[in-house]
C-alpha cells in the first residue's frame, strides 16, 4: 500500500497536467499551465470601457466572467497545492470500485502512525473544498456559452473593425522590435481591439474552466464512496 502511494506520488505531475482536453492532457503540469493562464488573465485586466453602445455590456461581461474565473481557478489552484497526497492516492485508485477505494483507505490508514497521517479525513476535505469550486464553475460554464454565443454574432456585426484590428496588431508584432513600448501600444478604445480582447478574456476563461472540469471525475468518486458508506450505516 505505501509503495503504491510511493508511485502515485511520483505520478502526480502527469495527474495534475492537464491545459485543456485533448489526449496529450496527462503529459502536461496543469499547475503550471494555471500558473500561466493565471498571468495570461491578469495581462489582460478586467477593467470595464465605455466604447459604443450596444456593444459595450458584452465587452464588460467578458471582463467580469474572466475576473470571477480567475477567482474560481485560484481557489482551485490552492486546494491542489494543499491536496497532493490526496489527488496521489486518488489516481492510484482511480479504476478502483467505490468498494475497492474504501478497503484502500481502510488498509492505508491502519498503517498510519498518527492521525495526521491518515488520508480518510484528508480525502472528505479535498471533496468538500473542491466541490464548492467546481460548482462555482458550473455556474460561470451556463454564462459562457451564452457570452460566446453572443461573441459570434457581435464580431461578425463589426467584421470590418475586427479585421483592421488583426491587421494593426499583426504588423505591430512584425515591427515592434524596431518601436517603443509607447509606440506599439493598443488603443483600448479602439472598437475592433476592444473585441478581439473580449474574446481572449472568454477564450482564457473557457480553457480555465475547462480545466477545473477534469475534477469532476475525483469528485464523483468521493461522493460514490461516500454514499455507499451512508448506506451501509
Amino acid at each position: 500500500m505505501k509503495k503504491s502511494l510511493i508511485c502515485a506520488l511520483i505520478c502526480v505531475p502527469l495527474f495534475t497536467g492537464c491545459a485543456s482536453t485533448s489526449d496529450n492532457a496527462a503529459t502536461l503540469d496543469r499547475d503550471q499551465a494555471v500558473s500561466e493562464l493565471t498571468v495570461k488573465m491578469d495581462n489582460l485586466g478586467y477593467n470595464p470601457v465605455t466604447i459604443q453602445p450596444g456593444v459595450d455590456e458584452f465587452l464588460n461581461m467578458a471582463a467580469a466572467i474572466l475576473e470571477r474565473q480567475r477567482n474560481v481557478i485560484g481557489e482551485y489552484r490552492k486546494q491542489t497545492e494543499n491536496f497532493r497526497d490526496v489527488q496521489a492516492f486518488l489516481y492510484a485508485y482511480k479504476d478502483a470500485t467505490p468498494e475497492e477505494l474504501e478497503l484502500a483507505i481502510a488498509e492505508f490508514d491502519a498503517g498510519a502512525k498518527t492521525e495526521e497521517e491518515k488520508i480518510a479525513p484528508k480525502i472528505n476535505a479535498y471533496s468538500q473544498a473542491n466541490e464548492n469550486v467546481y460548482n462555482q464553475n458550473v455556474e460561470l460554464t451556463t454564462t459562457l456559452t451564452v457570452e460566446i454565443a453572443k461573441s459570434v454574432y457581435i464580431l461578425s456585426e463589426h467584421g470590418t473593425a475586427v479585421a483592421q484590428a488583426t491587421a494593426i496588431n499583426a504588423a505591430g508584432s512584425l515591427f515592434s522590435s524596431m518601436m517603443s513600448d509607447e509606440e506599439t501600444e493598443e488603443d483600448p478604445q479602439d472598437l475592433g481591439t476592444a473585441l478581439l480582447k473580449a474574446t481572449d478574456q472568454l477564450s482564457l476563461a473557457l480553457e480555465a474552466n475547462e480545466i477545473i472540469d477534469l475534477e469532476k471525475e475525483t469528485i464523483d468518486a468521493v461522493k460514490q464512496l461516500q454514499q455507499e458508506q451512508e448506506a451501509k450505516s
